[in-house]
């Protein structure tokens, strides 16, 4: 009997389905960000289990028309990683170099896809301590239908050299669309408001973001929290939810938005800032969405949809893991898997925690905002971490091994609005400024008093003589 020799299936993809396939899932901003992260966990392996200090660490991203470039100096690629692991197209089940840290990188794709999303050439210099080499990626590369292994070559550019540990990744030969996205200042914009949202806590611990020489400022998704015990404070919940640490914050936005220290003024009076409005979604410190105002977060759903009136409430929710996969986010890093057992448990307490705050805004809204002034004096805007640490400290927190749980309505810390008092209405009408003067002269004996301080005394006379005439 004879033995025949059995046929076999190629399974393996092409390397022209596999590049230009996994470069449609993400946008081009997307990709820079990716890189960006990329850095991040750099610095978080440089800092080998410690606290990394991100005021030490800088990412230069430049746009051009005909390049673009990403310089760090994050403790840069090991030679070891470069041959077994960063150049490899997917991460295989036993590459474990990152249990130990909470990164959100799962799949091993990012470089590779932002890289083959830009352009056909690309260059990777990196220094690890003292080894440097690089890593050149041609459109012979690219075109070749082989998966041969990159070369990995020491420095062709003998005079320059890296100050300190860090990686610069160039790429040239860019995509005609990509290069006239990398030329348009509406896309640099787009790329400066994506990098200030998803890395916004990395910003505020201190890391230097430049693009195109200038400085990314961070988006502050804050809540304000009273320093009494028994003052308004958010609501809070945390608790380990399949092996992820979830942390809830509902409460008043700041109205900070985008800045520094540049606006010292977060009294409860100042304007709300609409995008940090509804909810914020970190995982491992990433704002994967910011000021989120549709179903996917809950509005709508067993509760109103997004109205102006909300405008004041602000959710944050992180989750934390060593395991990226148990995290609820897309390999984009910038979409929900809303499907996730995680999220879906989140979102009981994230609904209870938006109920709290829709009733409190209901109770105020024919209030005018100064009649809650006085109760919200001693009250300073904190990020996520800071609101619970601060309402933790409080007796009337639910606390146990498990959990942290602070309701403020049954806590009964929520100011609300004297009863008895006829229910106020805000008028707002407009003059010509001939008129508004010759008012403010008669009135005050000068023509530049402030409208609204003219139209209110308008007001009172007329109060003053219809009281007269009711009586």
């Amino acid at each position: 009997m004879s033995l025949q020799t059995q046929d076999t299936a190629i399974a393996v993809p092409t390397k022209r389905f596999f590049v230009s396939m996994l470069t449609r899932d993400i946008t081009l901003a997307d990709a820079i960000l990716d890189l960006l992260d990329n850095c991040l966990d750099g610095a978080l392996r440089l800092a080998n289990g410690s606290d990394v200090d991100y005021s030490q660490h800088f990412v230069n991203i430049k746009l051009a028309a005909d390049h673009f470039s990403i310089e760090d100096n994050c403790g840069g690629i090991p030679r070891e990683v470069a041959i077994n692991y960063a150049f490899k197209m997917g991460r295989e089940p036993d590459d474990d170099r990152d249990s130990d840290t909470e990164t959100i990188g799962m799949y091993g794709v990012g470089m590779k896809r932002a890289i083959f999303k830009m352009g056909r050439e690309a260059l990777v210099r990196t220094r690890n301590a003292d080894d440097t080499f690089e890593v050149p990626i041609t459109s012979a590369w690219l075109e070749a239908k082989g998966w041969d292994p990159l070369p990995i070559n020491e420095p062709t550019e003998a005079g320059e050299k890296f100050a300190e540990p860090g990686t610069v990744i160039t790429v040239r030969n860019l995509y005609e669309g990509v290069s006239r996205h990398f030329a348009n200042e509406a896309f640099e914009n787009e790329v400066r408001t994506a990098i200030s949202e998803h890395f916004t806590m990395f910003l505020q611990w201190g890391l230097k973001v430049d693009l195109n020489g200038k400085p990314v400022k961070p988006v502050l998704v804050e809540v304000l929290v009273s320093e009494r015990d028994d003052g308004p404070a958010p609501f809070v919940f945390q608790k380990t939810i399949d092996d992820v640490l979830v942390s809830i914050t509902v409460g008043l936005n700041t109205g900070r938005g985008l800045g520094d220290d540049e606006e010292e003024d977060s009294g409860f009076e100042r304007d709300r800032s609409s995008a940090t409005a509804g909810w914020t979604v970190l995982c491992n410190d990433r704002a994967v969405i910011v000021g989120d105002k549709s179903r996917l977060t809950g509005w709508g759903d067993g509760i109103p949809l997004y109205h102006p009136q909300f405008a004041i409430i602000t959710g944050i929710i992180e989750f934390r893991s060593k395991l990226a996969d148990k995290l609820p986010v897309t390999t984009t890093k910038r979409a929900l898997d809303t499907s996730s057992n995680v999220w879906l448990e989140s979102l009981v307490k994230m609904k209870e925690g938006m109920r709290v705050w829709i009733s409190y805004t209901n109770q105020w809204k024919n209030h005018p905002r100064a009649d809650q002034t006085n109760f919200w004096e001693d009250a300073r805007p904190l990020p996520l971490r800071g609101a619970i640490a601060a309402v933790t400290s409080r007796d009337a927190t639910k606390k146990t091994d498990d959990y942290v749980e602070f309701n403020p309505q049954k806590a009964k810390v929520l100011p609300e609005p004297p009863g008895k008092t006829p229910s106020s209405r805000r008028i707002v009408f407009s003059r010509p400024v001939e008129e508004i003067r010759l008012v403010s002269k008669m009135l005050f004996d000068i023509d530049d008093q402030r409208p609204g301080i003219v139209g209110e005394k308008c007001f009172e006379l007329t109060l003053t003589k219809a009281k007269k005439q009711d009586g």
